[in-house]
């Protein structure tokens, strides 16, 4: 391929929207590329290897013990928890096609793209509906669920932002450790309502926006909002809340391309919310 069929391709992939072309272009320079024959392998379960692959050309299949999980096109990425967890791979990797890579490693990953709050929110995003599409192909027991979630947690704890996960009904089925601002363990917040949380009354206006259902270019970019601090903590003393930007998207089982056609059936699993502040509680 050449330099600019492959950064073309580069800018399919669904977080490159918010990394800057200077950096797109370091990646490829400075990553490794990979070519593969239709029928190789890339990786096996199992194996070990601090990296993330990004699909430049072709098509790969990921399996697990010989039963097919996804396939993987042009603008679609995988292994990234193996960089995030240092743990060996939960699945093989075999080329369809004759195929193109672009090997990510975890230096150049947290420099260029973990410390990037906007790209973190769409791989989430990514990473939630992808594990709820695995699932419903290899076994959906407790195993599994609890590893969907440690898939979650390896992404956000690299983040400093607060990161919570509200079901259809408001209430907190995830959060990461960045709620220790509000003076809160993420115990403290699995299962209440995001209601007891929320500084003011979560009317249906303000609710329809802030735990949103919408997608894309509707979901809710940089809302002013303010979080109740923890009553219990030592930060009570201080101060009884504090002010966020929040990103809000819904979560569905479907892709985004679904969700928008009318008359799609589709089901909403809940909200994601992304919010931030600078370091003295103000908002940035």
């Amino acid at each position: 391929m050449h330099l600019y069929q492959k950064r073309s391709a580069l800018k399919q992939v669904s977080f490159s929207k918010f990394i800057q072309d200077d950096d797109l272009w370091y990646l490829l320079y400075a990553c490794e590329n990979i070519s593969l024959k239709a029928g190789q392998v890339l990786f096996a379960e199992k194996s070990f290897k601090e990296s993330m692959f990004v699909v430049l050309d072709g098509k790969l299949e990921v399996y697990k013990q010989n039963k097919h999980i996804a396939f993987q096109e042009m603008g679609g990425f995988f292994g990234e928890m193996s960089l995030l967890e240092s743990k060996p791979r939960s699945a093989s990797v075999r080329a369809v096609t004759d195929s193109v890579l672009l090997e990510i490693d975890k230096d150049t990953f947290f420099s260029y793209i973990g410390s990037n709050t906007k790209a973190i929110w769409d791989i989430l995003k990514t990473l939630s509906q992808r594990n709820r599409s695995d699932l419903d192909v290899i076994d959906s027991g407790y195993g599994e669920l609890k590893r969907s979630e440690e898939k979650h947690r390896g992404i956000v704890e690299s983040i400093s932002d607060i990161i919570i996960q509200v079901d259809p009904e408001g209430v907190i089925c995830f959060a990461n450790r960045s709620v220790s601002s509000l003076g809160y363990e993420v115990d403290n917040l699995i299962g209440k309502r995001f209601s007891e949380i929320f500084d003011g009354k979560l009317g249906d206006i303000r609710k329809h926006h802030i735990l949103t259902r919408r997608v894309g270019l509707r979901a809710t970019i940089n809302m002013e909002v303010s979080l109740k601090v923890n009553p219990l903590s030592s930060l009570h003393g201080l101060i009884w809340y504090l002010p966020f930007l929040v990103n809000t998207s819904g979560m569905w089982n479907v892709p985004q391309e679904i969700v928008l056609k009318k008359g799609a059936t589709k089901e909403f699993l809940g909200s994601l919310l992304i919010a931030r502040t600078d370091k003295k509680g103000l908002i940035v």
